[in-house]
């Protein structure tokens, strides 16, 4: 399982690694340079003791009696404990002899290059390392009537230095180390107050926010850093707050905006479905004139015929053979082969388009409301539509219906013929130099075979699957350019898609 510190707890074991290692660091420096301090005065006793113990020696005769000074070095040995071995050296021609010493057995290991430094008048001291302990040797020289005699040789213990050594380095480290356990405790308190309270109180604040409440501030009023990150902090959520009434605002403004369009939107729908049903209805009234027009020029001429010969036969009839009941028959035929004509003619003119005055046209705004028509479809079929228009594009003559009913043509077979996540364009743009306003609709759909291109303007020619198309849309969008005096083309291939351009006159011609 990881345990996870908080910054108080961090704190505080950081700043007790750092007070462990500096005291200790600095307590072991100390109790090095006492340690050195206390060797350097004993250092400096020793050699004091021994220039006093050869200057006690008055004369040389008393420097030559070995059994007074054998007694001094007892009555020395008695009173200072420390003193191990205490040698009385006198220097002769045949070299260095004891004349007096406290252990007799041993002798104090100084050599002859010692004894010429002591000759010389130099003391001699070195420290003794050993298993049983630390010593002082020292070697002073002993000086009568003006030259060196001998010399005073002395080995003092250090045990009691060591022993207090101990001591106190024992007292030092644990002195460290209490205060280094206060110092924990007291940084622990600290830290408590000074950064573990204001944390608790950041903490709240979040956990308030967390669970909802966005009018959550900490309520902290210090100068130090805490009190300013308290004061960014109540200044946050503010704006927080602010940006949130500012944004829920700017939803219900777009709900209501979505609300708008989507109302819109099925206006244009029963707009459209509305355009579709009068197409429907056009192409199938289209379809009704052709059948007539086929029918009346089938039936028409035998009609004719038969009307007319039945005059030739009134005429070439003999007097004698015209009886009443005769020509009555004939009267009859004659009114009939007419109602039947006139049945005929009537049948036409319901079927006949009937377009009214012309007049002038925008273009550019056919499209604008054709493509809002058609718009829901494009988006539901996965498509997308572009609309570039001339903003300097004239006007033209003709009927606004019946061009509208060739633009909604041209869109809804480049709609038709466009997979999902295609494109349909449609342009405008001005021809000066011919005269004429030109409407181009293009589609990234399959394409048109070449050998279907001729065939797209004839009624009934469709290349949608049966039961999608009755084929007479291009055929009565084709009438109705013509209708205007204009022109219709097609551009396609195989694959990359189709393009139909409309040409119509300009009204009055360019200025």
């Amino acid at each position: 399982m990881t345990v996870r510190l908080g910054v108080r707890h961090k704190l505080v074991l950081l700043t007790l690694v750092l007070l462990v290692v500096v005291s200790f660091s600095f307590t072991w420096l100390n109790l090095t340079l006492s340690r050195g301090w206390v060797e350097e005065d004993l250092k400096d006793r020793a050699i004091t003791f021994a220039r006093e113990v050869a200057a006690t020696i008055g004369d040389r005769r008393e420097f030559e009696s070995g059994a007074l000074l054998q007694d001094q070095i007892q009555q020395i040995m008695a009173v200072r404990q420390n003193v191990l071995q205490l040698d009385i050296v006198a220097f002769g021609v045949a070299g260095a002899r004891v004349i007096a010493t406290s252990r007799a057995q041993i002798r104090l290991p100084f050599h002859r290059k010692d004894a010429d430094q002591v000759l010389k008048g130099q003391v001699i001291s070195r420290l003794v390392k050993e298993e049983r302990g630390r010593y002082w040797e020292v070697m002073a020289p002993i000086t009568l009537e003006g030259t060196i005699a001998g010399a005073v040789a002395a080995k003092f213990s250090l045990d009691r230095a060591d022993r207090l050594a101990s001591r106190i380095r024992s007292w030092a480290f644990g002195l460290a180390a209490a205060s280094v356990l206060v110092t924990g405790i007291l940084m622990s308190l600290a830290v408590s107050l000074v950064v573990d309270r204001p944390i608790r109180r950041f903490m709240g604040a979040i956990a308030r926010v967390r669970r909802g409440d966005t009018e959550a501030t900490v309520p902290l009023r210090t100068a130090d850093e805490f009190g300013v990150l308290a004061i960014h902090f109540n200044e946050m959520m503010m704006r927080i707050n602010h940006f949130n009434d500012e944004l829920q605002g700017r939803v219900k403004e777009a709900t209501a905006e979505l609300d708008r369009r989507y109302q819109e939107v099925q206006r244009l729908n029963e707009l459209l479905f509305e355009m579709q049903r009068n197409l429907s209805h056009a192409e199938r009234l289209a379809l009704s004139g052709r059948i007539m027009a086929e029918v009346a020029h089938e039936i028409g001429t035998p009609l004719h015929s038969v009307a007319g010969h039945l005059e030739l036969l009134r005429k070439d009839l003999p007097s004698d053979l015209r009886s009443e009941n005769l020509v009555r028959r004939l009267l009859v035929i004659e009114t009939q082969l007419a109602r039947v004509t006139e049945i005929i003619a009537q049948l036409l003119d319901l079927t006949r388009r009937s377009p009214g005055e012309p007049g002038p046209v925008d273009v550019n705004q056919l499209v604008r409301d054709t493509a809002d028509l058609v718009r829901p479809g494009l988006t539901a079929a996965g498509l997308t539509l572009q609309v570039i228009l001339d903003s300097e594009l004239p006007t033209v003559q003709g009927h606004s219906n019946g061009l509208q009913q060739v633009v909604l043509n041209l869109l809804t077979n480049a709609i038709d013929a466009t997979p999902a996540g295609g494109r349909v364009r449609v342009t405008t743009r001005a021809r000066p130099d011919r005269g004429e306003v030109e409407l181009e609709i293009s589609d990234t759909g399959q394409g048109i075979p070449l050998a279907h291109q001729k065939q797209i303007f004839e009624p009934f020619f469709s290349t949608k699957e049966r039961g999608q198309g009755t084929g007479l849309g291009l055929f009565i969008s084709a009438q109705i350019v013509r209708e205007h005096r204009g022109r219709i083309e097609v551009q396609s291939a195989e694959g990359c898609g189709s393009t139909l351009r409309v040409f119509l006159p300009v009204l009055g011609g360019f200025p």
